[in-house]
């Protein structure tokens, strides 16, 4: 059979934050382009456990097509068989993309996996342009699904994947997995050794150059060495909390296949990287131990380091760390359930200063207890104190499965069932809730934009940055930012 794993486009994702004129503001997304490694696990475990099919991966965003593009190589290769990876805010896409392959390939079996099915399976399933879903982990189910469908047998016993049929049994019963999201009661798929997993074909997305606008250069590889996170912050839908990680020979077996294709910087993009200071102390003794010597980062917590784990990783490549802070007062740290201080943030980020590790500050403004602009700038105020090299200022979005969205439902500051609403027809003009009990959204984007500016245009953040400018590509992704702001500013005008 021809099968075919795609990220679809993200022509229609749903706009988080609109300012005034209707146009989306800096979010995440600006900040780099990163490979969809979940569904690139799929492929590579069918690729390892199955014979005889053919095998196709397209990842729309990392290459920029749009669904004529799409449509285009749906007809070339005439898919069996198509795996579509989605998350909720972009659903449209992932419909449109279903749609066409329906009316290019009318017999093919659609199957809809990643972050959507996970937070509204039954919705999922319920669409009529997927026969399938998969909920949760997809590389053992989505294998079995393929094998069911070489053989033409039912595929319906196979736990985490549903129909629209099959689904109805689990509605209305009590969830089975204390472990998974508990607002969802449909039993998910998962892998509980992910040391069991091959390690990803890259050779599939090679041809793609993947950047991190924090980085040094243009080709950037992500890897991960766990999976899930037991922390319980109230903004976040992580939805499998049990941590698995994998050994550390097996990530830098996965390292050293990279390097030997060219890659030569790293980003480990775990939900949490640094569960524990040990962790990070024994992942560097086992580089040490294999004489290997590459530049990477993580993305990670405050409370989890040590000056030692931190020294031993520098000595060992650790460029950079993004941390996230979120919030500048022990109250508001308290109130998202983040299990730190200030003070052990301050001691983190002194700590990276003393090492040469460079520091990112993802922050969040807009929340519950901001109630006007001073608010915020008393938060801002502890950002520029800490004077990370980069910061990453987020508008508080309310994301279902999260006890900040449970907790604006009972506020009446957003209507119950929007997103459910949502996921029975996606429509393009969705747009994601914010809490603007204090001010509107307009405003807080205001104020966001504000921010950006106030940390980075002070004139000892700019001759420092130059100075640690390590490549034209760096400056290059500077240089970009700067512009970018500088539009911000005139349409602030």
């Amino acid at each position: 059979m021809k099968i075919l794993i795609i990220n679809p486009p993200e022509r229609y994702k749903c706009i988080e934050n609109p300012d005034a004129k209707g146009k989306a503001f800096l979010e995440s997304d600006d900040f780099g382009a990163f490979p969809p490694l979940g569904a690139l696990y799929v492929l590579t475990y069918l690729e390892q456990n199955t014979n005889g099919h053919e095998l196709y991966f397209k990842d729309c965003v990392g290459e920029k097509l749009d669904h004529d593009d799409v449509a285009a190589f749906i007809d070339h290769i005439k898919p069996d068989v198509v795996g579509v990876t989605s998350f909720t805010i972009s659903l449209v896409d992932c419909v449109m993309v279903a749609r066409t392959v329906k009316q290019i390939v009318p017999e093919s079996h659609v199957c809809l996996g990643g972050h959507h099915p996970i937070a509204y399976p039954v919705e999922a399933a319920k669409l009529k342009e997927f026969d399938s879903i998969v909920v949760g982990e997809g590389e053992y189910a989505f294998t079995e699904l393929v094998n069911c469908l070489e053989q033409g047998v039912d595929y319906t016993h196979i736990q985490g994947v549903y129909n629209a049929g099959s689904i109805d049994q689990f509605v209305g019963k009590q969830g089975k997995d204390r472990r998974f999201l508990s607002r969802v009661n449909i039993p998910p798929a998962y892998v509980e050794d992910v040391d069991e997993l091959p390690i990803p074909n890259r050779q599939h997305i090679r041809h793609i150059k993947y950047h991190n606008i924090l980085g040094v250069t243009g080709d950037l590889a992500t890897l991960i060495s766990s999976r899930g996170c037991p922390y319980l912050c109230t903004f976040c839908d992580v939805p499998y909390k049990a941590y698995r990680q994998r050994s550390h020979d097996k990530v830098l077996d996965e390292v050293q296949e990279c390097l030997d294709m060219g890659y030569t910087e790293f980003r480990f993009y775990d939900d949490l990287f640094n569960i524990t200071p040990k962790k990070l102390i024994e992942f560097c003794e086992a580089i040490e131990a294999r004489g290997m010597k590459f530049t990477w980062d993580f993305r990670g917590r405050a409370n989890t380091v040590d000056y030692e784990s931190l020294r031993k990783a520098r000595q060992h490549g650790l460029r950079m760390i993004a941390f996230g802070v979120e919030t500048g007062t022990n109250e508001g740290l308290k109130k998202l359930k983040k299990g730190v201080k200030i003070e052990k943030i301050e001691a983190a980020f002194g700590w990276c200063r003393e090492l040469g590790i460079i520091t990112v500050a993802d922050y969040i403004i807009g929340m519950p207890w901001e109630r006007n602009e001073a608010d915020i700038k008393r938060s801002i105020d502890f950002l520029i104190r800490l004077d990370p090299e980069y910061a990453q200022i987020s508008v508080l979005k309310l994301y279902p499965n999260t006890s900040m969205y449970d907790e604006a439902v009972q506020s009446k500051i957003i209507k119950a069932g929007r997103w459910e609403k949502f996921a029975i027809n996606p429509t393009p003009d969705f747009l994601v809730d914010h809490w603007d009990e204090h001010m509107d959204i307009h405003t807080m984007v205001r104020i966001q934009k504000k921010s950006y500016q106030r940390f980075y245009y002070r004139p000892k953040y700019i001759w420092k940055s130059l100075l640690k400018t390590r490549s034209f590509y760096e400056l290059g992704s500077k240089a970009n930012g700067a512009l970018r702001l500088l539009r911000t500013n005139e349409r602030l005008a």
